[in-house]
């Protein structure tokens, strides 16, 4: 007989769980950041244009985003370990293919490919915190988050020494290995324990029923309906219905596309950007250190301001959009004044990184209950499509001029348009109303 569960045994694993995604988005954002440290010697050994490997770059993290709501389904499904290990083994095997890629078509496919399994590896971790903290989860989760940070500091100066020693496709190599302790992570995540007994017997029916039981019908309905309750998810997700419900909406949908364009362009570029301007490779890779140090300093300190109510979400991504279009005005001036750069950097690290986890904030602040908890959904899709872009047009710049300059002050001039688009926005809300 099952003895009744306090739902408190076991907790303290939580802890655990926490460390495990922490461990988990260094390894995954690190790498992500070191791709800017890659560009320049497989753009010569595979012989293409920037504008074309930077768009291949960019699109790993689309992908990434654009699968959250199907792996949000799978997650309540089939658990956070299975899926975790099954990320970390497609992020293995995806390196280990691009260690071995001749050509930017193959490139592309692998480095997209990879972008699924960091989808499949990053969101369950945050699901199982969430469940084992489940009425207090904001100081668990701001320690996952800033495990991004601390990846964006650490792999892009150890990538350059790898480079150096081993060229770009042994370090390829070796980053699939520390891809492949992502598997070893997802094993170590233990669900929660069981709840009460009275909670446990509600457990419906059908999930009694032993598998072997099931006929071949019944699981092609069941995988039918796993494939149904993702695009339900992903509607409820991505909210679209809010656009048509709230048109003035689509003033922050676009904001956060235009985010996702220097952001994306941004972290792939900044240090050839640095390394044009006859900066060397190692000093340049550290510029992504400096990066990594600003967003981890805006991570641990917005929380608090906004929780004392200083000022709202809304105002706080405003100020934050007008940090970087200084930061992005004065980088010509900086030319190749290395503490000029570090500076600029690590503005450009606190801004966008704190701008790009503001989502749900902004959501709930501007459109107010279960419609503003769903409204985030679209934020972050407009966000991959804008990663998407970034790649491309900043690269295509760069390929048509010689030159990061003129991207960099392009993406200073998005920033000019989301501070004046979410300016008029709330003129427009305090003097018509909602």
């Amino acid at each position: 007989m099952k003895m009744p569960c306090t739902g408190k045994i076991g907790r303290g694993y939580g802890w655990v769980v926490t460390v495990l995604g922490f461990l988990i988005g260094a390894i995954e954002l690190g790498t992500f950041k070191s791709f800017g440290v890659f560009i320049l010697p497989i753009r010569e050994s595979l012989d293409c244009s920037i504008s074309s490997l930077g768009t291949a770059m960019a699109a790993s993290h689309t992908t990434c985003y654009v699968l959250v709501p199907l792996v949000n389904i799978l997650t309540e499904r089939y658990g956070s370990r299975r899926l975790v290990m099954l990320g970390g083994v497609i992020m293995f095997l995806a390196f280990l293919g691009i260690s071995l890629a001749t050509n930017i078509a193959v490139f592309s496919l692998l480095i997209m490919i990879w972008g699924m399994g960091v989808s499949l590896a990053y969101v369950p971790p945050i699901a199982a915190v969430i469940k084992y903290f489940p009425n207090n989860a904001a100081l668990p989760i701001s320690i996952t988050a800033t495990g991004c940070a601390f990846g964006m500091m650490i792999y892009p100066p150890l990538t350059e020494a790898l480079i150096e020693i081993y060229g770009w496709r042994g370090t390829i190599l070796i980053f699939a290995a520390f891809n492949a302790n992502i598997c070893v992570f997802g094993a170590l995540i233990k669900p929660p324990p069981p709840l009460p007994l009275y909670e446990a017997l509600v457990t419906p029916r059908q999930e009694m029923i032993p598998a072997h039981s099931l006929s071949g019908d019944s699981k092609l309905n069941n995988l039918i309906n796993v494939f149904k309750k993702a695009a339900k998810g992903f509607n409820n997700i991505i909210s679209l219905d809010v656009l048509l419900l709230e048109p003035m909406f689509t003033i922050y949908a676009f904001a956060c596309f235009l985010l996702g364009i220097m952001y994306s362009a941004w972290m792939i570029y900044l240090v050839p950007h640095a390394v044009v301007r006859g900066i060397g490779n190692q000093r340049a890779s550290l510029l992504s250190t400096a990066a990594g140090v600003g967003t981890l300093v805006g991570r641990i300190v917005y929380g608090p301001i906004l929780h004392r109510g200083y000022i709202t979400p809304v105002q706080m991504f405003i100020l934050l959009a007008c940090g970087n279009i200084g930061a992005f005005v004065l980088d010509p001036i900086a030319l190749d004044n290395y503490p000029g750069l570090v500076g600029l950097s690590s503005i450009n690290g606190l801004c966008l990184g704190v701008m790009a986890g503001m989502f749900i904030l902004v959501s709930q602040q501007v459109l107010e209950g279960e419609i503003g908890d769903r409204a985030w959904g679209i934020l972050c899709v407009t966000f991959a499509i804008g990663e998407l872009a970034g790649g491309a047009l900043a690269g295509f710049i760069y390929d048509a001029t010689g030159s990061y300059e003129l991207s960099f002050l392009f993406l200073g001039g998005l920033s000019a348009v989301i501070v004046a688009s979410l300016a008029v926005e709330r003129l427009l809300d305090r003097c018509c109303g909602k």
